[in-house]
This record gives structure tokens, sequence and C-alpha cells, in this order.
């Protein structure tokens, strides 16, 4: 006996598969829920998950997302302690990715909070140097300063 038709979930037919950020759908699901997956820890295994639109339909995230403006570009969660959805996510380079991590650490300099990073380029400080700076507890402005 075959099931009828209600018992049978729901499985969208859209004939795009074979576009890339198919994948990158795909992969992101993945890491979020199928505990075998070699990321899993850090994502489903802390809580990150999936908005239940793009869960459960390509279309949609497609349409939220739109196609990835270069082929270096991936799936980047703006806030990392956030899930995967429409007002979390954002197409980003693998630089500016490496800029967007939960080891990236923040300064406030003239009551501006920006990256260590960017700061570091703005004021023509040596990274490591402003980094052991804090580390060794000094100011964020004084950690700045070039000396």
């Amino acid at each position: 006996m075959t099931p009828s038709k209600a018992s049978v979930p729901y499985r969208e037919q859209h004939g795009l598969r074979h576009l890339p950020e198919y994948m990158v759908w795909a992969h992101m699901k993945q890491r979020c829920y199928y505990k075998r997956d070699i990321g899993y820890h850090k994502y489903g295994g802390r809580g990150i998950g999936v908005c239940a639109v793009w869960r459960r339909s390509f279309t949609t995230f497609f349409r939220d997302m739109g196609p990835r403006p270069s082929a270096r570009h991936t799936l980047e969660r703006i806030n990392n302690d956030k899930g995967y959805g429409p007002k979390n996510c954002r197409w980003a380079t693998p630089s500016e990715q490496a800029r967007n991590r939960r080891s990236s650490v923040y300064v406030t300099v003239k009551g501006e909070r920006m990256l260590l990073i960017v700061a570091c380029e703005r004021f023509g400080v040596d990274y490591y140097k402003a980094h052991l700076r804090l580390r060794r507890g000094w100011s964020h402005e004084r950690a700045l300063e070039v000396a």
C-alpha cells in the first residue's frame, strides 16, 4: 500500500540544484542539524540553527540572499551568536569573514567601538604589538599609541 499524499512531506520542486547557492544552503543546514558533520560542534552543537522558512525552502533562501556576488563570497552570520536567517546573514569575502569571528577583539577609542585590527590600521600601530599591550592590561587608547 502506498502512502497518501497527505503523509508525504512537502518536497520543493525548483530545478535550481545546479546553482552554487544551493550547495551553500544545503551545507548550512547540514552543519546545524547533522551531528556527524565535522563542523556541527561549532554550529548546531552550540545552538545555531536555521530559521524555519529557510530550512524548508531553498527558493526562499535564494530570494532573500540573492546570488553570490562572486565565487569568493560565502555565507556569513553577522552576529555569530545568532542563527541563520534573512536579518543575520550576508555574502562576505574571506577577508571580511576573518574580521567577524567569535575571537575578534574590539576596542573603544574616542567613544567609537571598532575591531582592534581596524583601529591598528587607522592609527598605524602593529596589530600584534597592540594586542599584547591589551593583554598586559593597557587601556585601549594607550595600546594604540605609536611607540
